[in-house]
């Protein structure tokens, strides 16, 4: 994975106050009424490098209280759809990303593990879009390099002092 293929920019949209636009978001609606949360989102997408490509199917990113697994504090769920063109499966234009953080955890962690999070999870969906489920089997570990590859080092490094890592077994 080369640097030059992710990054972000975030510009304002003044005609739908609760999307969110960077480069690496081109448009995606935000549920997240808690200010907080918000800030720190807009915070992490403005720190993501400016150039690659975007995320396009990235359409949600929204806050829940409550995850329905132990440990989970944000999920991205692509949503795919498939056709068959020329013997290969293609992504349809429907196909889309859904990120949701859950509160009940994240209040608990600092604004620099959030900010990691937060990363992480927009990091699942850039990797989801650009790159194939057959070339990573270690989809939690690219996420991670990912995030730091776009300098979210200091704050996956607080993320890990705050949490404890969950058994993948």
């Amino acid at each position: 994975m080369d640097c030059e293929d992710c990054g972000s920019l975030l510009r304002s949209t003044a005609t739908a106050p609760s999307a969110v636009q960077s480069s690496i978001v081109p448009m995606a609606e935000v549920r997240i009424e808690d200010s907080r949360y918000r800030r720190l989102l807009t915070n992490t997408l403005s720190l993501i490098p400016t150039s690659g490509l975007p995320i396009q199917s990235l359409t949600t990113i929204k806050l829940r209280k409550k995850g329905s697994l132990p440990g989970l504090v944000g999920l991205t769920r692509y949503q795919m759809q498939e056709y068959r063109t020329g013997g290969r499966y293609r992504d349809a234009p429907s196909s889309r990303h859904v990120i949701t953080f859950y509160s009940s955890l994240m209040e608990r962690l600092s604004d620099d593990s959030v900010v990691a999070v937060m990363a992480h999870e927009l990091a699942h969906a850039w990797l989801n879009e650009h790159i194939g489920p057959e070339a990573s089997m270690r989809r939690e570990e690219d996420a991670d390099m990912l995030a730091e590859m776009w300098g979210f080092g200091k704050e996956l490094a607080a993320l890990a002092e705050e949490t404890e890592p969950i058994s993948t077994s």
